[in-house]
């Protein structure tokens, strides 16, 4: 069978191996000059980092298999993490149970009960049952104010921009098991970071696909989908020089729901639903710096008036030495597609944030950086609101060999590396299981 693949991220190169593996003929077209999608890496000081911050947890199986499957598991190192939150212009730790129960910002009560809505949620097995309520309202029902406007409300908001409000409990249940079940017996989080950053897996994958006889075209867009009797045709694709139409029997999209449409003639009911498909994108400053910002490796802002939702030390994980005794920062944050922090370059942004940054750090000045990198990264975040599995688009189409595998499918868990591997998998075994 011959199939095209459009967009070479985690998802596509996931199933592009599965396919060729079992002697499909594949080709990825992808539309710019790299692959890895969002899990792509660039060069900083002489290292390959992630454009925005990644790891793996514990339970992340599908993308841990990969890693044997294509024996580069001697890649994966795993670390004890650490977690602080901002709040009261203080830093305040949440690694463990006890830095929980010493969490002064809440009373002894709040800390208690901030511990147990986080267990309650975690012996909820059926995510279904809460798809009729947002998180929002759940949690601001199930704890104090105080602690919803510390712990939780920060979080929702700072991830959803206005959506905050709207987003499906779900969702949230999702994000606590994940965390919940990378942590030890002493509930320390342990979290998984690859030697040679996920540069070593996207290269890995792209050379076994290639010697599997598939191909991928780099700088390749994909501007039509061709449909004759309700069945794939073919497809047209254009690079810097010509355009060309090749016919496929099927025809993978990876892409966001916004561009399918504007490439195939989609259903309308499916077409009604993917219009309520709504995404944030992702505003991720990185640093080199001199010193550290602070001393743990993930610190959420649980103030409103910061303009960044946390901040990541990348060495306060893995170790410095990797990176020249340097300090590796990602500040990061999430906006709705019309803020105006996706029209500023890095000295405009760094200018908003560098109060803030003296906030967490007092000693925190220009001269620390020693190299930045300054990234914006379209439909980073579907917005997931109640009753979202009512309406979501089936990854097989109701067109005869169009199927469709973005992040906004991945539901009710958390985009992430790990559900691309999995969402990779999951439609070629369709495309196998119909050929």
């Amino acid at each position: 069978m011959k199939i095209a693949i459009i967009g070479s991220g985690i998802t596509g190169l996931s199933a592009a191996y599965r396919l060729t593996r079992n002697g499909h003929e594949v080709v990825v077209y992808e539309a710019s000059s790299f692959n890895g999608g969002q899990a792509s890496t660039l060069e900083i000081s002489g290292n390959d980092l992630e454009k925005a911050y990644h790891h793996l947890f514990v339970s992340d199986s599908h993308i841990l298999t990969l890693y044997k499957e294509l024996n580069i598991s001697d890649e994966l190192e795993w670390f004890k993490s650490s977690v602080a939150t901002y709040t009261e212009n203080n830093i305040w730790p949440t690694t463990t149970i006890l830095d929980i129960l010493k969490l002064r910002p809440l009373s002894m009560k709040q800390r208690f009960s901030l511990l147990l809505i986080s267990l309650r949620l975690k012996l909820i097995r059926d995510w279904k049952k809460l798809e009729n309520i947002t998180a929002y309202d759940w949690l601001k029902n199930k704890v104090e104010k105080k602690t919803f406007e510390i712990i939780f409300e920060p979080l929702l908001r700072g991830k959803f921009g206005r959506y905050y409000k709207t987003i499906s409990l779900p969702w949230f249940w999702s994000k606590l098991q994940t965390r919940v079940a990378s942590r030890n017996h002493k509930f320390q989080e342990i979290l998984c970071y690859p030697k040679n950053s996920f540069k070593s897996l996207i290269e890995t994958l792209v050379e076994t696909i290639e010697s599997n006889n598939g191909s991928i075209k780099l700088n390749h867009i994909v501007t039509k989908i061709n449909i004759k009797n309700n069945k794939v045709e073919s497809i047209n694709v254009k690079n810097s020089t010509e355009e060309k139409t090749n016919k496929f029997d099927s025809v993978i999209s990876t892409v966001p729901y916004h561009i399918l449409n504007k490439i195939v003639k989609l259903p309308d009911q499916i077409l009604i639903n993917s219009k309520k498909v709504d995404y944030m994108a992702a505003v991720v400053m990185i640093i080199v710096s001199k010193y550290k910002l602070s001393n743990y490796y993930w610190l959420s802002i649980a103030e409103k008036d910061f303009p960044f939702l946390g901040v990541i030390e990348h060495t306060n994980l893995i170790p410095k030495y990797r990176y020249n005794n340097n300090n590796i920062i990602y500040i990061t944050n999430y906006v709705e597609g019309d803020h105006p922090l996706l029209s500023k370059n890095f000295n405009e942004v760094y200018k908003e944030y560098e109060p803030y940054l003296k906030k967490i750090n007092s000693k925190f000045n220009k001269d620390w950086i020693i190299e930045h990198r300054f990234n914006k990264i379209n439909y980073a975040q579907p917005i997931i609101p109640i009753n979202y599995s009512s309406y979501k688009i089936p990854i097989e189409l109701p067109v005869n060999g169009l199927y469709c595998a973005n992040t906004a499918q991945i539901y009710p868990e958390d985009r992430g590396t790990n559900y691309s591997v999995d969402l990779g998998e999951n439609v070629s075994k369709l495309i196998m299981k119909g050929k």
